[in-house]
């Protein structure tokens, strides 16, 4: 796994591009994010990867706040860190794993480039359009993590979508 996050994660992104940063272009492993390491990323590399940090934040704190009374603490305190079972991966395949982690695919031509024709089977079940699972899988299509693309109430039904898996 390539990416930022626990390796210890049951809870994946698959994302079809990285951070223009050295350390994120050049990386081969999972490594967690320490503190202000997100936040860094939003101010260096500007407004794309600001809003793909915070819909995954907003997404982990609907799901599950572990305590936290926002989803910007949660983002700055436990998102993606080392224990959090998060991860945001780069890697360009889906592991064929047996666990229970739920995965998933930011965007539908990330899909398409991950599954190929699978996106389009009935092994994919599109629940609407902007939505696709393969439940045997724990696998989720979602809409790309832009506001524009995946608002506030897409988020919630995201949220109804795994809490259903």
């Amino acid at each position: 796994m390539i990416g930022i996050g626990d390796p210890g994660c049951n809870f994946v992104v698959y994302i079809g591009n990285r951070p223009p940063m050295d350390e994120y272009v050049a990386r081969q492993e999972l490594i967690p994010a320490v503190k202000g390491e997100l936040s860094s990323i939003g101010r260096e590399t500007g407004n794309h990867w600001r809003k793909i940090i915070n819909i995954y934040a907003k997404l982990g704190y609907m799901l599950d706040p572990k305590g936290f009374t926002a989803w910007q603490e949660y983002r700055e305190n436990h998102l993606l860190t080392k224990g959090s079972q998060q991860a945001l991966l780069f890697d360009d395949c889906i592991e064929r794993a047996e666990d229970k982690a739920v995965r998933l695919i930011c965007g539908k031509a990330h899909a398409t480039e991950l599954l190929g024709d699978n996106v389009a089977d009935s092994q994919v079940l599109w629940i609407d359009a902007d939505f696709a699972i393969d439940p045997s899988r724990r696998l989720i299509v979602t809409p790309y993590f832009d506001y524009r693309q995946l608002s506030n109430a897409k988020l919630e039904t995201l949220v109804s979508i795994i809490s259903d898996l």
